[in-house]
């Protein structure tokens, strides 16, 4: 048998097994950097309301996982039909093993085992160096759902520097730079934030009618009620009480909420999800965006209670009018010129539905960083 005949049969696919789960989440570790722990896995695959097993395939050598290509079940709305669908994620190999062929054997023992579905699709945002496994294995390229930045608190470098500064002595000049610094981070702080404030306030009207209610956990039933009020036509995840008291229970996130409400009424909906870094815009509700007033009330809220924040994020179609709240899209100047875009290119592939998302256009899709499973 030659070397290359050898290698290969040391390789495998396979399925799941409830014994993978530790090497999955110490590979995750490695590749990705980030922790994960049982609790996470648990809910993100064996509590999945959306699947009744893991889906997620791996490779072996030698019968030791060295290889993972998951999917994140959810039930997604399409017209007046909902379908199940998986949205490949957490794909790793070891580094040892890479360039064996395995993350295109890992991607055909998925389409085999659902060929007939359940799922009904894929659809993902792969990065771009497993962009090209999954054309080559039949997703289409849908189309670019940007993401959005607005700076909150621009002072974060000032401060890295005063407390670069800080361990110098009393009597270096560099100690009395790093005073000079934090004042001037201090002051600059205030002025930007008060800015922010007035500006925002002047972009909404005064209505006296709306209650703003804020909430440390999501309220599930009130978000599904202002969901049902005006459901998309686009393709997007379906929303219920039973899907946001999952989603939201994600023990790797944090998350609050605001609800708008009129004459005792939810109107309109926001939810967040932030770290010390910066906060993210992760859903509003309604998903049409017909109640501005109560979505841009809410809105200005969560920027003026995350107004220390480095800067805030948003994706897809989640915010009204992002340019009039100084969202930026970092696809065009002048964050272009500043960040790595982060705008995700849609992927879709079907399988035993023949439901034609191969061939839809990006403006069939309605997105929040909801429909993401690493929000």
């Amino acid at each position: 048998m030659n070397t290359t005949q050898r290698t290969a049969t040391r390789y495998a696919v396979r399925g799941f097994e409830p014994a993978d789960q530790a090497a999955f989440l110490s590979l995750y570790e490695t590749v990705f950097g980030h922790e994960r722990s049982r609790d996470w896995f648990r809910w993100k695959f064996r509590e999945n309301p959306y699947a009744d097993h893991v889906p997620i395939v791996v490779a072996t050598v030698d019968g030791e996982p060295i290889g993972f290509r998951s999917f994140f079940a959810q039930e997604m709305r399409i017209g007046g039909a909902v379908r199940t669908a998986f949205q490949p994620c957490d794909t790793m190999v070891h580094a040892d093993h890479r360039e064996q062929g395995l993350f295109g054997r890992m991607n055909e023992h998925a389409i085999d085992r659902y060929a007939d579905g359940p799922p009904s699709f894929f659809f993902n945002f792969p990065n771009e160096n497993s962009k090209p496994g999954n054309l080559a294995h039949g997703w289409q390229e849908i189309g670019t759902v940007p993401a959005y930045y607005r700076p909150q608190n621009p002072v974060g470098v000032l401060e890295d520097r005063t407390d670069d500064d800080s361990s110098s002595p009393a009597t270096d000049p560099r100690a009395a730079d790093g005073r000079r610094i934090a004042a001037l981070a201090d002051a600059l702080e205030g002025a930007i934030a008060t800015s922010h404030r007035a500006g925002d306030r002047l972009l909404v009207g005064s209505d006296g009618a709306l209650e703003i209610e804020r909430y440390e956990t999501p309220p599930a039933e009130t978000l599904e009620t202002v969901y049902r009020r005006s459901v998309p036509d686009e393709i997007h995840t379906n929303r219920t009480a039973s899907f946001y008291r999952w989603r939201f229970a994600n023990p790797a996130r944090t998350y609050a909420a605001y609800v708008a409400r009129r004459d005792g009424e939810p109107v309109a909906a926001l939810v967040t999800s932030s770290t010390d870094e910066y906060t993210r815009i992760v859903e509003t509700l309604p998903r049409t965006l017909e109640d501005v007033a109560g979505l841009e009330r809410l809105l200005v809220a969560a920027l003026d209670d995350h107004a220390d924040r480095g800067y805030a994020e948003a994706f897809g179609e989640t915010l009204p009018a992002p340019l009039r709240f100084r969202f930026y899209p970092d696809t065009r100047l002048p964050l272009s010129a500043l960040l790595q875009p982060t705008a995700r290119t849609l992927l879709a592939r079907d399988l035993g539905d023949g439901l034609g998302l191969e061939s839809s256009s990006i403006d069939a899709w309605s997105f929040s960083r909801l429909d993401l499973d690493t929000t």
